[in-house]
């Protein structure tokens, strides 16, 4: 069979030499300047040892193809941060993949740089300011792939000019590779909010997924969300700021997949929301204020795709639910502080729904002992595989007591699973 260099591959652009050996090992330090990211390699991939006999044996790793060792580093990507909905890339350090790929040998080096995948995730935020010029040159070496980018505005002890501008630097660079984002993570203050209203345009026709984080000072958000729409491939959104029921209105939630909302908003502005998901498969919903009721009007909005639903905030989410019926529904998580639950309404949906939950979590350290009692007797519950109800500490003894009578008298569903914690995090009674 003939050689077959994978160097031309459609994996690789850019040839080079394979030469085996790297250059004397250097001091590792916090960063990576742009003569770092262009310069020689600094290590030595061969490991030496010796046989029996006591002569040298050398061994590599570059003795692999280069469509393995391809594979192999593509698995080195360091791992991403995730501090709201979406894993962020970590920033570039010369510790990280892929830099320290880079400074093993030559060879590695070479073969990581003829590597575009591996240069496709980046975030423009840390604790220190890379020159421009490395930034544009990692870019370069992506050669037209989509992008993963992060960005998030100073705060701490970062909240200095230095850093603000190094942010407004940042989104420069970015937004001058709009064509490419796919992936993209954006926690803003005002200024940056102004620098993506400003700069954002229909260029951005790939763009698959968006994160977008406003600071609570922010005044932009309206603004902000007027241009979800310029996004034709939008189909994951994670929103962290408070929007107005008009705001709303600007958010494509037809076209969206996977949503997570945090935004304060009534019970009323959140169902209006949930019907407009007809392509939905996961929802979350951060800070829903549920105290008072939605009104009843006209049928419950039917969502077939929904999978998974998390409702988090105050009051019975049982009204929310009371106006839709999820066929698809598999999981469902409903956190509040509530004096009481409606358990009419959850029997109502679940059986209206005749959905395949997999798994249901009810969180409220507030609710009482009878509104708990009435929610573990509806009888659609022992169909569901894993139940897990976390209650405050004063209801733990009366919610069991009246169970255990419950069950002797056969008037309670026969649960495969059912864990209930006094409070969250403290010790955990599995019934079954």
């Amino acid at each position: 069979m003939p050689y077959y260099n994978p160097i031309s591959s459609p994996h690789f652009q850019g040839g080079s030499s394979h030469s085996r050996w790297g250059a004397t090992p250097r001091e590792s330090s916090t960063g990576a300047s742009h003569h770092e990211l262009e310069g020689p390699a600094n290590l030595n991939s061969s490991s030496e040892s010796y046989d029996t006999c006591g002569s040298l044996e050398v061994v590599s790793v570059n003795h692999l193809p280069l469509e393995i060792l391809a594979e192999i580093f593509l698995f080195c990507s360091d791992t991403l941060k995730r501090r709201y909905e979406f894993d962020r890339p970590a920033d570039p350090r010369r510790w990280r993949a892929p830099m320290l790929l880079c400074q093993v040998c030559r060879h590695w080096r070479e073969v990581a740089i003829s590597l575009p995948l591996l240069w496709c995730s980046l975030s423009g935020t840390g604790s220190f300011t890379p020159n421009p010029a490395f930034i544009k040159l990692w870019l370069a070496r992506s050669r037209g792939l989509p992008l993963s980018l992060s960005l998030e505005a100073p705060v701490g002890y970062e909240n200095t000019p230095k850093y603000h501008a190094h942010a407004s630097k940042m989104f420069d660079l970015f937004s001058n590779e709009m064509h490419r984002w796919r992936t993209m993570s954006f926690t803003l203050n005002d200024n940056l909010a102004r620098q993506f209203i400003a700069t954002v345009d229909s260029k951005a026709q790939i763009l698959e997924e968006l994160e977008l984080v406003l600071d609570r000072a922010s005044s932009a958000s309206e603004e902000v969300s007027a241009l979800l729409p310029s996004f034709p491939k939008l189909h994951k959104l994670s929103w962290w700021g408070n929007l107005s029921a008009a705001s709303l209105c600007n958010i494509p939630f037809h076209r969206l997949t996977h949503v997570y909302m945090a935004s304060c908003n009534s019970a009323q502005d959140v169902i209006a929301c949930l019907s407009q998901c007809t392509m939905a498969l996961e929802l979350h919903w951060h800070r829903v204020d549920c105290w008072d009721p939605p009104p009843v009007c006209g049928l419950p909005q039917t969502t077939l795709h929904l999978q998974s639903l998390y409702l988090k905030g105050t009051g019975d989410f049982a009204h929310i639910l009371s106006r839709l019926t999820l066929p698809s529904l598999k999981y469902l998580r409903l956190e509040t502080q509530s004096k009481a639950q409606k358990h009419k309404l959850l029997e109502d949906f679940l059986h209206r729904s005749s959905c395949p939950l997999q798994q249901f979590i009810l969180d409220d350290i507030y609710v009482d002992q009878e509104s708990i009692v009435k929610y573990l007797t509806i009888p659609f519950l022992e169909t569901i595989p894993d139940i897990q109800v976390y209650l405050g500490e004063t209801a733990k003894d009366d919610v069991f007591q009246e169970m255990q009578e419950l069950k002797d008298s056969q008037d309670t569903p026969t649960f495969r699973r059912l864990q209930i914690s006094y409070p969250e995090g403290g010790p955990a009674f599995t019934w079954k």
